[in-house]
């Protein structure tokens, strides 16, 4: 059972995007947007919203903050960290509508659901991904700090052109095409291409936003870890368990962990890149972040 902290983060998280989406949808009620809307709403629900949550712990902490002062300090606008939490969900929620397409990953299920494209249609899925990508960047325009959210707006683009999200997608389907060539320091490299670009988006983020710019390097390889780790738990949890347990279509492939180190090894690794992280955030003596990185070692789903 996760615990009510984690529960009441994710829940200011899930409202402040669902509030969003609908003073955005308010502007145009025409009937023949009903069906795109419930596409839009249906491809950002269900998340654990770890990297959302992970990043708010972490504001919290650096700007000595509570849940509470957010709501107190921005009266009737959403605060800044907040904003930031729901672009990062968007943008997470891009790339897996991108990744579940038939040309991609070609994903029935994701969260015990048909995907956005096996659901909706694949020109439909097109516009889906098209908005959330815009919105995740209006939605930083919206900082107050404007020379923040000049420098997100960067990295928030770097985090998903060339050589970020679209790179790893490129070296994904190349190895698919060539898995003679794949080995496992190239695999670790895909993943951790795969996971860099939401990575260095989401520290780089928060340490702006909290003050805290001397913080970056140590943490950037926290969250690196900890992606790697989110990464290689995946791929166990596709061996281990059933579609109905993991809420996503589940297969053998190549590209695994395990179809290199099989899986007492690849668990030996898991626990290996937990206890790094542990090691990394112990001085910030956080109970709430000790939960995190263990959840994402222990979870089932």
């Amino acid at each position: 059972m996760l615990p009510s902290w984690y529960n009441e983060y994710k829940q200011k998280i899930e409202d402040s995007m669902k509030n969003y989406l609908d003073n955005y949808f308010l502007e145009n009620k025409n009937e023949v947007l009903s069906d795109f809307k419930e596409s839009i709403y249906y491809s950002v629900a269900w998340g654990k919203r770890i990297r959302s949550i992970l990043a708010l712990e972490f504001y919290l902490l650096f700007s000595n903050k509570t849940l509470v002062d957010l709501d107190l300090e921005s009266k009737d606008e959403i605060h800044d960290i907040i904003k930031f939490c729901i672009a990062l969900e968007f943008l997470h929620s891009y790339s897996l509508v991108h990744d579940d397409l038939p040309a991609m990953d070609n994903d029935d299920y994701r969260r015990w659901e048909l995907t956005t494209w096996k659901k909706y249609g694949e020109a439909n899925w097109v516009l889906v991904w098209d908005l959330l990508n815009s919105l995740a960047f209006e939605i930083l325009s919206e900082l107050k700090d404007q020379i923040v959210w000049l420098k997100l707006i960067k990295r928030f683009g770097n985090s998903v052109w060339l050589y970020g999200m679209i790179w790893w997608q490129i070296l994904d389907l190349y190895y698919e095409k060539n898995n003679k060539d794949l080995t496992l320091e190239k695999l670790i490299e895909v993943h951790n291409k795969k996971t860099w670009a939401l990575i260095e988006f989401s520290v780089f983020g928060w340490i702006l936003l909290s003050g805290f710019k001397w913080s970056l390097e140590k943490y950037l390889d926290f969250w690196k870890k900890i992606w790697l780790a989110f990464q290689v738990k995946d791929d166990l949890l596709d061996v281990e368990w059933t579609k109905e347990e993991t809420w996503k279509s589940v297969w053998w492939e190549k590209k695994w962990f395990v179809y290199f180190i099989w899986i007492e090894k690849t668990k030996n690794y898991l626990n290996e890149l937990i206890d790094i992280c542990l090691d990394t955030i112990k001085i910030l003596k956080s109970q709430k972040l000790e939960f995190l990185v263990s959840y994402i070692r222990d979870r089932k789903k």
